[in-house]
């Protein structure tokens, strides 16, 4: 044991005279090997104090496995049990431990551990103790940073901005107007120190932290710096000496920069100017990109352009992209997927849905297909655990002609929008076991046709009016003329929503944008607090799925804006149509109530 604390004291005055650049993950490193892995007692407090230290992850950003504070923990590891192993953590963190990294905090020559000694003290002595630190740990972290940054002794300049940015945050905390300014100034002296084009994560930051900063005081040659340090730049890389040298990417973040600024001066020409050049990046990178490369880009400058009200430039971007679309259905290859379902299963499956009377059958199909979104977002969960990686990116979903027609974020980013891809996705699955239940109870119920458009009428969602054009569009599915069964249908399906709406108190109307008033469409409608009441939150999620979300099937957009091949008019469409038919099917009169 007193090898081990002789060998700590020596590797720490090391890091104390280290000259050369090194990152707080050498120390911990370097710490830790000081120790036999397969020591089995227990390591003293000093040890684990000087491990955990530098293990803290500086600038935590995830809320929900943080603790409130600045630092947080390194690794976290979700347990079967529903419950997270963190490492290092914050429960390990005792009052002996806070003071012996204040004591560190006074004796550490190097910046680097005198900055994280004093830091960690500062951000954990409230949340461990309940006690408040005492402000001169944050003034020794403040002076440790801007020490850092002078001796250029961190091995990573990246992390060096973020201690820049803490310690502004700190000095501002404390409003201690003598360190303001110097904190100001070593934040453009560092930029200057560490700028490179091609590296958007070195240089901004002093325009980012500093010029819309009320707390903090620029000089009219300082504003003049920042401003025209990002002029220069955005000319270097968007139109370069060498067209092959174009950075688009850092062009859009100098152009976005500036746009903000011209923007709060009102200044519109300067914004349309600084924004072209950006997308005139963009555009000579994507003349000799993939078609899937240059679509994407070329929506990133579409998506600018509107934002910023350019819309005679959006309106030119949306062109060209329309003209990349062929190409990019033609770059795209399909995957496949084999499953196999052994007969004997398969019958007993279809035996069990279709068992008794056609009433009960109706209503055993019309429950049994209603994805529960609760248990695809499960899916979603242990997807992501085995197949992370999956789940860490962006998917762009494109029409048949290879337009993008939505985004589905990361999955921690747009829960929402991955539980309605992998809803869209399980449903294609079901739909092949749908289909030969329907068949099935075709040849068991010959008359199932007739049967099945009078139970849909005993809902009093469906008027009878309307009687003739479902019993058609009925007819023309079991007969095999989907596509004729699918446009009688949907909108059918619309106004017997509109109609349930009525029935129980809702609107159905909303302003027209020319005046007057206008009947809800059906996406409106299956937003309606009352239709969630009366169908649940699983079956109205289930109709936006399947079709008024962009995100998923969306085929009563799809179908009545005549976006669909006639090749898509198959089967699977049409069978989900008529399952939504027998969910609305369910909803009865409640005579005992006189309504």
């Amino acid at each position: 044991m007193n090898q081990l604390m002789d060998s700590l004291r020596e590797l720490l005055a090391k890091y104390d005279n280290e000259t050369g650049s090194f990152s707080e993950i050498d120390v911990s490193q370097a710490i830790r090997a000081l120790r036999d892995a397969k020591e089995q007692s227990e390591p003293p407090m000093q040890w684990l104090a000087e491990v955990m230290a530098f293990d803290f992850c500086e600038d935590y950003q995830n809320r929900e496995t943080g603790w409130g504070t600045y630092y947080g923990p390194m690794v976290v590891l979700n347990n079967k049990d529903g419950t997270c192993t963190e490492s290092p953590s914050i429960k390990k963190v005792s009052g002996g431990i806070i003071q012996y990294w204040s004591e560190r905090a006074t004796v550490a020559r190097h910046p680097i551990l005198r900055a994280r000694y004093a830091d960690l003290v500062w951000d954990f002595t409230k949340v461990v103790l309940g006690t408040s630190p005492p402000y001169t740990m944050a003034q020794t972290v403040i002076d440790s940073i801007l020490d850092i940054a002078h001796r250029n002794c961190h091995r990573h300049e990246i992390d060096v901005v973020t201690k820049l940015k803490r310690a502004l945050s700190l000095v501002l905390a404390l409003n201690d107007a003598s360190r303001i300014e110097v904190v100001r100034d070593a934040i453009i002296i560092y930029e200057d120190r560490i700028v490179q084009d091609s590296k958007p994560g070195l240089w901004g930051f002093s325009y980012d932290l500093l010029f819309d900063n009320k707390r903090v005081i620029l000089s009219d040659e300082q504003k003049r710096k920042l401003i025209d340090d990002l002029e220069s730049r955005l000319k270097r890389v968007a139109t370069p000496n060498k067209p092959e040298d174009t950075d688009p990417w850092a062009a859009e973040a100098a152009a976005l920069r500036l746009a903000n600024h011209y923007r709060v001066l009102g200044q519109a020409l300067e914004i349309r100017r600084v924004l072209l050049e950006f997308g005139h990046a963009f555009e000579q990178v994507s003349a000799n990109a993939s078609a899937l490369q240059a679509s994407a880009w070329l929506q990133r400058v579409h998506g600018v352009y509107v934002q910023y009200g350019l819309n005679d430039e959006a309106e030119s971007i949306a062109i060209k992209l329309q003209q990349i679309g062929p190409r990019m259905a033609s770059e795209m290859k399909q995957l496949s997927h084999t499953m196999e379902v052994p007969k004997e299963k398969l019958d007993k499956y279809i035996a069990a849905l279709t068992a008794g009377n056609l009433d009960d059958i109706f209503s055993r199909v019309a429950a049994h297909y209603i994805p529960r979104k609760t248990a695809v977002e499960n899916q979603l969960r242990d997807l992501a655990q085995k197949h992370p990686v999956s789940f860490l990116f962006s998917t762009e979903l494109q029409d048949s002609h290879g337009r993008s027609i939505a985004t589905v974020g990361p999955l921690d980013a747009d829960l929402t929008g991955n539980i309605v891809k992998q809803m869209s996705q399980n449903m294609s699955i079901s739909a092949l076991f749908m289909r030969e239940v329907l068949e099935s109870l075709c040849g068991k119920f010959p008359a199932c046709e007739d049967s099945m458009s009078e139970y849909v009428f005993r809902s009093p969602v469906f008027d009878q009016s309307r009687r003739a054009i479902v019993e058609m569009g009925v007819k023309a599915h079991f007969r095999g003329e989907y596509a004729v069964a699918v446009h009688l249908l949907i909108p059918q399906i619309e106004e017997a929503i509109r109609c349930l709406l009525e029935k129980v108190g809702g609107s159905i109307l909303k302003p027209a944008r020319g005046g007057g008033l206008r009947l809800k469409i059906l996406d409106e409608l299956l937003r309606e607090p009352m239709i969630v009441d009366v169908f649940g939150e699983d079956t109205v999620f289930y109709f936006r799925v399947l079709l008024t979300d962009q995100r998923g099937w969306n085929l009563r957009n799809s179908v009545c804006h005549g976006l669909c091949r006639a090749e898509e008019f198959g089967a699977v469409m049409a069978d989900r149509i008529l399952h939504v038919l027998l969910c609305l099917a369910q909803i009865r009169e409640d005579k005992s109530m006189g309504h």
